[in-house]
C-alpha cells in the first residue's frame, strides 16, 4: 500500500475488524468510551476511521452530522497535538514511531475537513443557511484544508486533485455563507480569523515554491502569510494589469499566473502589491536592526539566511519577476551514479573510508552548473533541500560535491531532484580552531575561474563564526585561516569563504 493513498489507508483501516460504525451522535460517543487510553495512534485511527464512514454515509440526517462533527473534532484535536509532536521528535513514544504516526496525521486531517465540508454542504442543500454554526464549520473546515496542504509541501509533495478541490470548495461555501471576512474565533484559546485569511496562506504557501525551500523556512513562510494574508483581497472581477494571481472554486487545481482566458463567474483573482510593500518594509526595518516581534514576527525571521528569504518572497511574489531561466542549458543523460549523503559521508567516500553502501541514483539530464536526479525514496527518507551530496560517477568527473536545491515526490515513491553543482574534486581537509586543539574535517573546494567562483571551505555549522580562525592542514601543509561571511548556510553545514593569514611549519 502506498503511503499517500489515502483511500488504501483508510481501506486497510476498516478492515481490521467488523464493526457497526458510527453513524449519529450517540455511536460517536459509544466510540469514544471503548478507544485505548494508552495508546494514542490507535485511538486516533479509530477516529479516522469513524469519519471516513461517517463521511461516506450519505444517509445521515443534518442534524446528527452537525452534532457529530464538532465532537469528533473536540475529542481528536489533542490526540492530533500528540502525535504532530511524535513526528517532529519533540516526544518519544514507546507504542509508536514518527513514521507511523505519519499516515494518520494526514488521513485526519482530509477526513476532517471533508467532514465539515459535508456538513455545510448538506445545510445548504436542506435550505439551512441561517444556522449560526455554519461560518464556524466551514472556518474549521478551511483550517485543516489549509493544514493538509501545508504538510504536503514540508514533504515535497504536490498537492493532489482532491486537496485542491476540497479547499476551493469550502471558500466557495464560505462566500455562499458571506462569511468569508467574518472575524472568528475557530477553537476556545485561538486567534480570530476568518476563511479568507486561511484561504489565501494556502494559496500563497503554494506559490512561493515550497519544493525549493528547507522544511523549516516552508513553516517560516507559513507563520508569516498566517501575519500577512489580510494584505491580499480576493476580486471576482479580472483586471489583467493589475492582478497577478487566479483560482478557479470550481476547479481541482493550485493557483496560477494570470491569463486573459481565465475568465468567469468561478475564478477569483488577485494582486500582491500591498503584500510585498508590506515585505520590503519591514525587510528594510529588520535589516536596520528591529526586533522581528515588533512586526509580530518569530524571532528566527532575523536570522541572514531567512531575510534572504523573505527578500526572495518578495521577488518571486512580484509582477516584474520573469519565468525562471535555467544558467545552463542541460542535457539528457541516463546513468547509474553513486550519492553519498551529508558532509560525513562524502568526506568519507572522498578518503576511500566509506562505511556505507552509496545510494545507487539514477542521472537524467545535466549541464556546466548541476543535474537532475532520481530515486526510489523510502517511507521515512529525510531528504531536504539544502542537503549535501557527494557524488560519483558523473562524466569527466571523479568526484563532485553538489547540494539539492529542488525536490518533487510523487505519489508512487519516485523522488525527483535538482542538484547544483559546488565543487568538483573537493579535498578533505583538518581544520583546528586557533584556540583549542578539537580537530575536525571539512571540505575545500579551489578556485573555479570558468565558473566564476572563488575557493571556499564546507564545514559544520556548529564550528562556523564570521572572523573565527582555524589551523588548516592539507596535504602535509599547514595553514592559519581566518573565515569570512557565509556564502549558504544549509539545515546542518556552512559554505564560508576564508583569508589565509600565514603558513605554518609542518
Amino acid at each position: 500500500m502506498s503511503l499517500f493513498d489515502f483511500r488504501a489507508l483508510v481501506g486497510a483501516l476498516l478492515g481490521r475488524r467488523e464493526r457497526q460504525g458510527v453513524y449519529d451522535y450517540k455511536s460517536a460517543t459509544v466510540l469514544m468510551q471503548e478507544l485505548p487510553e494508552s495508546d494514542i495512534l490507535q485511538a486516533q485511527i479509530e477516529i479516522v476511521t469513524a469519519l471516513h464512514q461517517l463521511n461516506g454515509n450519505a444517509r445521515i440526517p443534518l442534524k446528527e452530522r452537525l452534532k457529530t462533527v464538532p465532537y469528533l473534532d473536540e475529542k481528536a484535536r489533542a490526540l492530533q497535538a500528540h502525535l504532530v509532536e511524535i513526528y517532529q521528535g519533540k516526544l518519544i513514544d514507546e507504542a509508536a514511531a514518527p513514521h507511523q504516526v505519519l499516515p494518520t496525521l494526514l488521513a485526519f486531517w482530509r477526513e476532517m475537513a471533508e467532514a465539515y465540508r459535508l456538513c455545510v454542504k448538506q445545510a445548504l442543500q436542506s435550505k439551512q443557511q441561517k444556522n449560526p454554526e455554519l461560518p464556524y464549520y466551514v472556518l474549521r473546515g478551511l483550517m485543516y484544508a489549509a493544514r493538509q496542504t501545508q504538510w504536503t509541501a514540508l514533504r515535497y509533495m504536490e498537492v493532489d486533485a482532491q486537496g485542491w478541490r476540497q479547499l476551493h470548495r469550502l471558500y466557495q461555501y464560505a462566500e455562499l455563507l458571506g462569511c468569508t471576512h467574518a472575524p472568528l474565533q475557530p477553537y476556545p484559546n485561538d486567534d480570530i480569523t476568518n476563511a479568507s485569511r486561511e484561504y489565501m496562506q494556502a494559496l500563497m504557501l503554494a506559490l512561493a515554491a515550497p519544493e525549493k525551500l528547507q522544511p523549516g523556512q516552508i513553516e517560516l513562510v507559513g507563520q508569516w502569510l498566517k501575519r500577512w494574508s489580510s494584505k491580499i483581497d480576493l476580486e471576482t472581477q479580472i483586471r489583467p494589469t493589475q492582478q497577478l494571481y487566479a483560482a478557479n472554486l470550481a476547479g481541482s487545481t493550485a493557483p496560477k499566473r494570470l491569463r486573459r482566458d481565465m475568465v468567469g463567474e468561478n475564478w477569483r483573482y488577485w494582486s500582491t502589491e500591498a503584500l510585498l510593500q508590506h515585505i520590503r518594509m519591514v525587510l528594510g526595518a529588520l535589516n536596520a536592526g528591529d526586533e522581528p516581534a515588533t512586526h509580530g514576527l518569530p524571532d528566527e525571521s532575523r536570522h541572514p539566511a531567512n531575510l534572504e528569504l523573505l527578500a526572495t518572497l518578495a521577488e518571486r511574489w512580484s509582477r516584474d519577476s520573469a519565468a525562471p531561466i535555467r544558467k545552463h542549458e542541460r542535457h539528457p543523460a541516463q546513468q547509474a551514479i553513486s550519492i553519498w549523503r551529508g558532509l560525513d559521508e562524502a568526506i568519507q567516500a572522498l578518503r576511500g573510508q566509506s562505511r556505507g553502501k552509496a545510494g545507487q541514483w539514477e542521472l537524467i539530464d545535466a549541464s556546466s552548473s548541476g543535474f537532475g536526479i532520481r530515486y526510489r525514496g523510502r517511507n521515512d527518507d529525510k531528504l531536504q533541500v539544502g542537503e549535501l551530496l557527494g557524488i560519483q560517477g558523473l562524466e569527466k568527473r571523479p568526484f563532485s560535491l553538489g547540494i539539492v536545491r529542488r525536490i518533487t515526490r510523487k505519489p508512487d515513491g519516485i523522488v525527483d531532484l535538482g542538484i547544483e553543482t559546488l565543487a568538483s574534486n573537493p579535498v578533505a581537509v583538518d581544520l583546528t580552531p586557533l584556540l583549542g586543539d578539537r580537530s575536525f574535517t571539512g571540505l575545500y573546494a579551489a578556485e573555479n575561474p570558468a565558473m566564476n567562483q572563488g575557493r571556499f571551505l564546507v564545514l559544520p555549522q556548529g564550528f562556523y563564526a564570521d572572523h573565527r580562525e582555524f589551523r588548516l592542514g592539507a596535504q602535509s601543509k599547514r595553514y592559519r585561516i581566518r573565515l569570512g561571511n557565509t556564502i549558504e548556510q544549509t539545515p546542518h553545514n556552512a559554505i564560508a569563504r576564508f583569508a589565509v593569514l600565514e603558513k605554518l611549519a609542518a
